[in-house]
């Protein structure tokens, strides 16, 4: 070992110190001529006859030089740096079609690392500042705090838990003169083992310890890095400092090290409060919720044991949940998963929290876009490098005929590929930085977590693209290089176009070529039709309401002090104060969901039907105030709504409540059966139909109004009240927001109006997610249709190239114009033809795939398996488009002068 590294780093030496060990050979040579002369000169040689001699027997000097300089040297990496250099050489002289290809790789390469970026930086990234990250899970649904001791001390399946409550709104504002008014500031209220759980350490104080942070002691806090540097100036001696947290005063004793936000950044935490706190601080601790059986509200963050596998993990939690359902008395198996179980875990070690499911979707479509993406770009590439090889068939004959080898031209010819992929790949990074940052200013402000999540190349992003483009020289070059080195000595070494080509095949290679850019293509413009239809097909729905003169804001009496008798009591009559406004047509209370539902349902009810027989279904759960679809101007189909008795009653728990549905829930709920009435049954509550109602927030993949069920406020939720609550109104033009502000000052100082918008403000907002989650998917297409057309007119105009000669002779014997071009354009349209139909059943294939992993991408497709826009008017753009690209060059064929190619011959 010691001895060939020895050799190996000798041998690596004398490839940088060339000259000079080729001047001290040289100088052992001439010694070893002059000793011999001198031998021969002693046994009676001239000095002419010595010498001549000498160098008979010592050799071929040059010989010699060459074999010393493959034994002292590295040959293959001499050879390889000679090769890189005739391959810029040869490409500077090709300067055309150089750029063409580089071109065509950088857009191809830049798309692919713009594609990994998105799914690096909502995927892979972890969450910053988290240890060991592969190994956090999460419950997909929150449990009750006693549940949770449960799973914690199950043996075996996670090494530490903890909990949290989050994201929570507070009102915050720092202690002593010139605090000013609250600031409204999110974060995550979480148990005392929360950061050694997942792995995080502080930049200055301490984090919480169980030890510490137990019920009764001072109230302390931990906040973000980012809340320090821009609330509290990145002050060094900020531990101890006091933040007034909604009203109350907490000790601050950590900060978070830089990018931290919490275990899953995109549901930011600048602030964390021990669960210990005083209910004070949060009204989501009201009802001493840690042992409230009752109480569903903890997120469950679980570090997997060692050896300890994901589903391992979930079958030993959903085991040890059916013994708690059975030892409570409780029947939850209708909240089972679509793989049968109680329990689901999902990645908490990212951006979100994702299932392992979830994740595999995300690959396959970013996947299948970019390998289409590199496979067809490559393969266009590999088209015209079959064509400069038959530019370039002399010049291999010449090289072949002179004793160079095969293998030889092989390598020469790759080394030039992998040089234009090279290049390719650095100008494909500047276009995916140029891209991104053109996004970027796009969308400025629209992403619905833009300032915490970067869509920036790194490090993993920037391997990625040169291993893409290591790989395309490699994919486009190799087949090219095999075809262009078996040529016709004698034909090439007289010059004929054709060398290296044989005769015309209807299935060439280049074909082939053309046939899979085409079907590609396809592929990738259906397939990214999928996805744009599917999530934009519910955001041009109309919301069943008129958005006219709408106006949105929210109010949190909970945070700005307020008692729960207080709340209530403001509440009731915040409607009818705000009602006596001049310019005010209407008021009505909601709790948030109502305007902000982009989320799939996610609440199990059940309902009986003909025969008795139980059915289950998955809805939106909405609660509402009085006079809600009135001030929306949203029509009651059936029944009618809510009322301010509604809203003044205080139902025991056994209470069947009334319920307003729409429109969708009401097919989906009950078909064509009359749903007033009926009951409807969530875990131990009943609801019972009194109103059906045309409304429906946009959401994505949804084509139909998302199935909701609207409940009532009542006293019981103004005193609860823990999520704040959303105030609409309708006016008259003129009217803004500082009369409600002023009011609302009139009513109590206390009282803060927050995320104050006009309906038509909201759902551009929500547009503009979507926007933010497409905005990608139409370059990809466009360059998929681009590089399919431009591939295809280069074949063209191969194939009117090569088959000059028979066109002049057809010419000659008198063929018409309009059969010369047909004659060529039959070829583009049969790989046209051949290529859609493949195309078009790869994405069909490809989406039945995914939607077998997904219900929303199942039902996608299905919906738009009969969109004549993508199903027909796909393959028609692209056949239109191709024959365009076909009938370019193709016409130059018309335009062969008969004579001239005659005379040629």
């Amino acid at each position: 070992m010691i001895l060939w590294l020895r050799v190996t780093l000798s041998r690596l030496q004398a490839v940088f110190l060339k000259g000079r060990l080729d001047r001290e050979f040289d100088d052992e040579l001439r010694d070893h001529l002059e000793a011999l002369g001198e031998q021969y000169e002693a046994a009676g040689m001239s000095r002419e006859e010595a010498r001549r001699a000498a160098v008979r027997k010592l050799g071929n000097q040059q010989q010699l030089r060459e074999a010393n300089r493959d034994y002292r040297g590295l040959p293959l990496l001499e050879t390889a740096a000679q090769d890189f250099r005739y391959a810029l050489r040869t490409l500077w002289k090709n300067r055309g079609f150089a750029s063409i290809a580089v071109v065509m790789l950088a857009l191809g390469i830049g798309l692919c690392s713009c594609l990994f970026s998105y799914h690096n930086a909502l995927v892979l990234q972890p969450a910053p500042g988290v240890r060991e990250p592969a190994r956090l899970v999460a419950l997909q649904a929150p449990v009750t705090y006693p549940y949770f001791e449960s799973y914690r001390d199950a043996s075996g399946v996670a090494s530490a838990a903890a909990v949290f409550i989050g994201p929570v709104p507070f009102g915050i504002g720092l202690d002593g003169a010139g605090a000013g008014r609250p600031e409204r500031i999110f974060g995550h209220l979480v148990s005392a083992d929360y950061f050694s759980t997942i792995g995080a350490e502080p930049s200055l104080g301490r984090f919480f310890d169980p030890a510490k942070e137990r019920t009764g002691t001072a109230a302390t806090v931990v906040v973000s890095e980012r809340f320090w540097r821009m609330r509290l100036n990145a002050d060094p001696g900020v531990v101890g400092r006091i933040l007034r947290i909604n009203g109350q005063r907490a000790t601050i004793v950590g900060v978070g090290r830089k990018g931290f936000l919490g275990v899953f950044p995109a549901a930011t935490a600048d602030i964390f409060l021990p669960l210990t706190v005083d209910a004070a601080f949060a009204p989501e601790l009201a009802g001493d919720v840690l042992h409230n059986a009752n109480s569903p509200v903890f997120n469950c963050v679980f570090r997997l044991a060692p050896k300890m596998s994901i589903a391992a993990a979930e079958t030993a939690l959903d085991g040890q949940t059916k013994r708690l359902n059975e030892h409570a008395g409780k029947d939850r198996d209708t909240n089972r998963n679509r793989r049968g179980r109680l329990i689901q875990l999902v990645m908490a070690g990212g951006v979100s929290p994702m299932s392992i499911e979830q994740r595999s979707i995300f690959a396959g479509i970013f996947g299948l876009m970019m390998g289409l993406i590199l496979s067809f770009t490559c393969a266009n590439l590999a088209g015209l490098m079959l064509a400069r090889g038959s530019a370039r068939g002399k010049e291999i004959a010449i090289r072949l005929s002179v004793g160079a080898t095969r293998s030889r031209l092989i390598r020469q010819l790759l080394v030039e590929s992998v040089t234009i992929a090279t290049i390719g790949g650095a100008a494909g990074l500047a276009v995916t930085y140029g891209l991104l940052n053109l996004l970027s200013d796009f969308l400025a402000g629209s992403a619905p977590f833009a300032s915490e999540i970067r869509v920036t190349p790194d490090l993993r992003v920037t391997l990625l693209t040169f291993a893409i483009s290591a790989l395309a020289g490699a994919g486009f070059g190799l087949m090219p290089a095999l075809a262009t080195t078996r040529p016709d000595l004698m034909t090439g070494l007289k010059g004929a176009a054709t060398a290296g080509l044989g005769r015309h095949r209807r299935f060439s290679m280049r074909n082939l070529f053309m046939v899979y850019q085409v079907a590609s293509a396809m592929a990738l413009v259906l397939v990214v039709g999928f996805m744009i239809t599917g999530i934009r097909q519910g955001m041009s729905r109309d919301p069943g309401f008129d958005t006219a003169g709408l106006y949105l804001f929210s109010i949190d009496p909970a945070r700005d002090g307020y008692s729960p008798d207080e709340s209530a009591a403001m509440l009731t009559r915040l409607p009818e104060r705000l009602g006596r406004l001049n310019g005010v047509e209407g008021v009505t209370l909601a709790e948030p969901g109502p305007f902000n539902n982009l989320a799939a349902p996610n609440t199990d009810v059940s309902t009986t039907g003909p025969g008795a027989q139980e059915s289950t279904h998955r809805v939106s759960l909405q609660t509402i105030g009085p006079d809600f679809f009135a001030t929306l101007h949203a029509p009651v189909l059936r029944g009618m709504e809510f009322g301010s008795r509604d809203l003044r009653s205080d139902p025991g728990t056994d209470a069947i409540l009334p319920a307003v549905i729409n429109h969708s829930a009401a097919k989906e709920l009950f078909g064509d059966v009359d749903p007033l009435g009926r009951v409807i049954r969530q875990g131990a509550r009943s609801f019972q139909v009194a109103g059906v109602v045309r409304f429906g927030m946009p959401s994505f993949f949804k084509k139909e109004a998302m199935p909701t069920v609207f409940l009532p406020l009542t006293m019981k939720n103004l005193r609860r009240g823990t999520k704040g609550f959303r105030v609409a109104f309708r006016a008259r033009p003129g009217l803004d927001f500082t009369a409600i502000r002023g009011e609302l000052e009139a009513i109590d100082s206390r009282l803060t109006m927050f995320d104050p918008r006009t309906m038509q403000e909201q759902l551009t907002m929500l547009d503009r997610s979507v926007q933010y989650t497409t905005a990608i998917y139409p370059a990809v297409g466009l360059f998929a249709l681009i590089l399919a057309c431009v591939g295809l007119a280069g074949v063209t105009a191969q194939d009117v190239a090569r088959r000059r000669r028979e066109i002049g002779i057809r010419m000659a014997l008198g063929a018409h114009r309009w059969q010369v071009l047909r004659l060529v354009m039959m070829q583009g349209t049969a790989m046209v033809l051949i290529g859609s139909s493949i195309g078009f059943a790869g994405a069909y294939g490809f989406s039945r795939v995914l939607g077998s992993m997904a219900a929303e991408v199942a039902k996608v497709v299905d919906s738009n398996a009969g969109n004549p826009m993508l199903s027909v008017g796909a393959p028609l753009l692209l056949v239109l488009l191709s024959a365009i690209a076909c009938y370019l060059p193709a016409r130059r064929s018309t335009t062969i002068d008969p004579l001239i190619v005659l005379r040629e011959e």
